[in-house]
């Protein structure tokens, strides 16, 4: 048996171990990204024959009577879950007559759900100097606004390129965004300065105040805008996949929020004060007088299995340069009813038991916890290394 001393040693080396595979999986991902791009474009629009290269992401297409039809480039643009790159097929007159997702980070079903509303559709046939926008002429697809705002942006990014570039037409310039800075961002904050303060033993009203936040992010963060903090979020950090700071404000938010206050305080603000998916699984519990069940002797045993599956999900990701790929996680089935057979069967088994156990998700499934897991570990040991320099100085 290894006794307390041993087994803070074993943690350490294998929170190392993680770190060294997770890198490694970075570089190894980033040398096998490079696809046949080529290749998918001539499979999904058939018309085009022949392709004639202008540049490393342009070119001129033909039809079989060797006909020139127009050009075609690649744009990306940020997604939810990562770049999305687009085919932009323009026309000779400078109008968008193709478009074909060419790779995309996205989950596949919100992503699937954009294509079966037929949202390109709005797009093919419009102009260069068309000013439109999601909002503005466009209306994105419900539950999937990154989405449709990464497909539009890298469309009218593309079919500027070209009706600049290579027709030499005279493009409006790009107008500046704001940032978008509403409710949603403003309820985040809030949410993180009463769990910050009212988690101190010294507050009074803690109960009340940390069900009043459960309750908010339910609703709000939940059901409302379906923005939980996901691993596929995590994966995307360590991607280097960083969103436009003007269309994702919230996202930055999150992150930087849970992160500085785990820094600061070594304390999670998310999981136990706001995060919706535990708040739906409290109510179920409240209602039905769930306890909390005590594993035993496999504590041990399902803690560091679903370290080793999160790790392996975190390393698949980052090789496949996918942060959503590996994600399981039941939040979208359960705040918009949108997700695979699988999401919707680990969903009705996470409810049940939430009628018996407190927070079984949480507890026993969730990935959030293994990756604060660990970043509380690289914590203690950068502090403990600090500490130790400091008093032999």
């Amino acid at each position: 048996m290894f006794n307390k001393v041993n087994r803070k040693k074993l943690e350490t080396r294998l929170v190392i171990i993680a770190i060294v595979l997770i890198i490694a999986a970075w570089f190894t991902g980033l040398q096998l990204e490079d696809a046949n791009v080529l290749v998918s474009i001539k499979e999904q629009i058939p018309e085009i024959e022949k392709l004639e290269e202008i540049d490393n992401a342009s070119y001129k297409i033909f039809n079989k009577e060797n006909e020139l039809l127009g050009y075609v480039t690649l744009e990306s643009s940020m997604g939810y879950g990562g770049p999305l790159l687009m085919c932009v097929a323009v026309g000779l007159n400078g109008e968008i007559i193709n478009l074909v997702v060419i790779n995309s980070k996205e989950t596949p079903s919100y992503l699937e759900k954009v294509m079966d509303a037929d949202f390109l559709a709005n797009i093919i046939g419009r102009k260069y100097d068309e000013e439109y926008a999601i909002g503005n002429g466009v209306d994105a697809v419900s539950s999937a606004t990154y989405s449709s705002r990464a497909m539009l942006e890298a469309s009218k990014k593309g079919n500027r390129f070209i009706a600049s570039k290579v027709l030499g037409f005279d493009v409006p310039k790009e107008i500046t965004h704001s940032v978008d800075f509403g409710a949603a961002e403003i309820v985040l904050i809030l949410l993180f300065a009463v769990g910050y303060f009212a988690h101190k033993n010294t507050f009074k009203y803690k109960k009340v105040a940390r069900w009043g936040t459960m309750l908010v992010g339910l609703f709000v963060i939940g059901f409302y805008y379906n923005q939980p903090f996901t691993l596929s979020m995590f994966n995307q950090l360590l991607l280097g996949y960083f969103p436009p700071l003007h269309s994702h404000l919230y996202w930055y938010l999150l992150l930087g929020g849970i992160f500085l206050v785990f820094t600061i305080d070594n304390k999670n603000p998310y999981c136990s004060w706001f995060c919706p998916f535990g708040a739906a699984q409290d109510c179920i519990g409240q209602v039905t007088g769930a306890k909390h069940r005590s594993v035993g002797k496999y504590k041990d045993v399902l803690k560091w299995t679903l370290r080793i599956l999160v790790l392996l999900a975190i390393v698949v990701a980052l090789l496949l340069r996918n942060p959503g790929v590996t994600s399981y996680e039941v939040f979208g089935t359960l705040f918009k009813l949108t997700g695979s057979n699988l999401q919707f069967a680990i969903l009705g088994i996470v409810i049940v038991a939430s009628m018996f156990i407190k927070r079984p998700w949480c507890n026993y499934l969730c990935p959030i916890g293994p990756v604060t897991d660990n970043f509380t570990a690289i914590r203690k040991l950068i502090l403990n290394k600090w500490k130790s320099r400091k008093a032999s100085a």
